[in-house]
């Protein structure tokens, strides 16, 4: 008798922490379905080069900027995507990351409004400094190419 009472009083204690631990945790609010839904016409990519020694601070300048910056874009419709692509091999090159950011035109950046709109968004930024450097200590923009997206697979 006194086993089924022990059974009944755990099933009691473990069963409404259970019950919690199987609640969906809320996340961040996704984008509205139209700008989610706008097909991506056009990617810029941006090649960068570290300063010796600093591509990962370089990296994550890029993070806390640019992509703070970009997700406002992604937000107010002007950019579809962002991504950072890091050079996987060692073999001499003269870049080390690339930025990529897709627009919903094929005319990207050019499009009408877009270039006013980021020009507001990037005058509101506050730099945030990696290991008290910024851009100019960290890398340099090499190249720059507007791109015209013509074909995506799933």
């Amino acid at each position: 008798m006194l086993r089924p009472i022990m059974i009944a009083a755990a099933v009691a204690v473990i069963a409404p922490a259970a019950q919690a631990a199987a609640q969906p945790v809320p996340s961040a609010p996704a984008p509205s379905a139209e700008v989610s839904k706008r097909p991506t016409l056009h990617v810029t990519h941006t090649y960068l080069r570290a300063a010796p020694g600093k591509r990962a601070a370089l990296i994550a300048y890029i993070e806390r900027n640019w992509f703070a910056m970009d997700h406002i874009g992604i937000e107010q419709g002007l950019f579809t995507s962002y991504s950072l692509l890091e050079r996987a091999d060692d073999t001499t090159a003269d870049w080390d990351v690339i930025v990529a950011v897709g627009y919903p035109t094929i005319m990207g950046h050019d499009a009408p409004g877009t270039a006013d709109a980021f020009r507001k968004i990037r005058a509101a930024h506050r730099e945030t400094k990696v290991d008290g450097l910024g851009l100019p200590e960290l890398g340099s923009i090499v190249r720059h190419y507007p791109l015209t997206l013509v074909q995506q697979g799933r």
